[in-house]
C-alpha cells in the first residue's frame, strides 16, 4: 500500500488538519443553528386561495364566468351540467386541469396541490347551485 493511501497519525494531529476538522464541525453547527432558527420564522403572510378568482383568471376565457362555456370556443365543456359533472371524479378533474384536454384546453401544470383542490371544489359548485356561497355583501356608505 502506498504512503498516500492511508493517513498517517502525524498528519491527523497536524495543526492544519485540526483546523480543517474543527472548522468543518463549527460550520456544520452554524448551518444547523441557521436551519433551526429559520424554522421558527413565519413563511410569509397567509393569503386566501379563491377558487372563483383562479377560475376567472385561468378558465373563464373559454368556460365563461358562469362555467357554461363560450359558444365561440369549439368543444368547450359546460361545467354547469350536473349530469356531465357527476361522471367526473375529483381526480379526473385534477388530471384534466394539470394536463389539459388537447387540442383546445391548455394545461396548467404549475398549479400547486392546494390551488388544484380549491379550483376543483369551485368547479363542482358550478353544477351544484346549492353548494354556491352567497355573494359577499356590498359595503354601504
Amino acid at each position: 500500500m502506498s504512503a498516500t493511501a492511508e493517513p498517517r497519525a502525524h498528519d491527523l494531529a497536524s495543526p492544519s488538519a485540526a483546523r480543517g476538522g474543527l472548522f468543518g464541525h463549527v460550520r456544520s453547527a452554524m448551518l444547523l443553528a441557521a436551519l433551526l432558527a429559520g424554522c421558527k420564522e413565519p413563511a410569509g403572510p397567509e393569503r386566501e386561495i379563491s377558487g372563483a378568482k383562479i377560475f376567472t383568471q385561468n378558465c373563464a376565457r373559454c368556460h365563461g364566468h358562469d362555467g357554461k362555456g363560450l359558444p365561440e370556443v369549439a368543444g368547450v365543456r359546460d361545467l354547469t351540467d350536473p349530469g356531465f359533472m357527476s361522471t367526473l371524479s375529483d381526480e379526473r378533474l385534477r388530471r384534466s386541469i394539470r394536463g389539459g384536454r388537447p387540442p383546445t384546453m391548455p394545461s396548467f401544470p404549475h398549479f400547486s396541490e392546494p390551488t388544484l383542490k380549491v379550483l376543483v371544489a369551485y368547479v363542482r359548485t358550478l353544477s351544484q347551485p346549492e353548494l354556491q356561497l352567497p355573494p359577499p355583501p356590498t359595503p354601504g356608505p
